[in-house]
């Protein structure tokens, strides 16, 4: 004779029909490995993220580092150009002062990010270009037979203009502004 169980029968307090755990422990299951798969997905994909941006924003501090030396060195050479006429015997340096002035268009952002701009000179002068999110800085050299003042700046556009000394040709400086 077989043994039948009895659905309705309890044992204790608790009924003893089990039919429906398997249904939920499997769903349980199943949302509870999801979770982690995905979990994992997203801490991988977060590091290549970071590492991602961060090669972004570097790249494009070095763009705008260089992009501002190149003009720094056009200013140097157009100042010059401009003084060279007022050490002609033919002109007289009492006519007018040269002058001489480069806007550059930089961005305000790279990589979504502000950033600012530092002017360096000295033996070494370089245009240094820094981020705080990520931390993060680039260095590009210039060369420049003007004096350029040093400063330091927010991201954006700027103005290199030429200022010239009235009575000493040779000695006029480079200052670079926000604009």
């Amino acid at each position: 004779m077989s043994r039948v169980r009895d659905p309705n029968r309890s044992v204790g307090s608790v009924r003893a029909d089990s039919r429906a755990v398997s249904t939920t422990v499997g769903y349980v299951l199943t949302l509870a490995i999801g979770a982690a798969l995905l979990s994992g997905v997203v801490i991988g994909v977060g590091g290549v993220l970071d590492s991602q941006t961060d090669r972004a924003v570097r790249g494009d501090l070095s763009v705008v580092g260089q992009e501002l030396a190149a003009n720094l060195e056009s200013a140097d050479r157009i100042a010059r150009l401009a003084e060279a006429g007022r050490t002609d015997p033919d002109v007289d340096p009492a006519d007018g002062t040269a002058v001489a002035t480069v806007d550059v268009d930089l961005p305000t952002r790279v990589a979504g990010v502000p950033y600012s701009v530092e002017i360096t000179s000295g033996s070494d002068p370089a245009v240094v270009v820094a981020t705080t999110r990520p931390e993060a800085s680039v260095r590009v050299p210039y060369r420049s037979l003007t004096p350029i003042e040093e400063t330091t700046l927010r991201g954006g556009p700027v103005r290199i203009t030429y200022v010239a000394d009235g009575t000493d040709p040779s000695a006029g400086t480079l200052e670079v502004t926000e604009r």
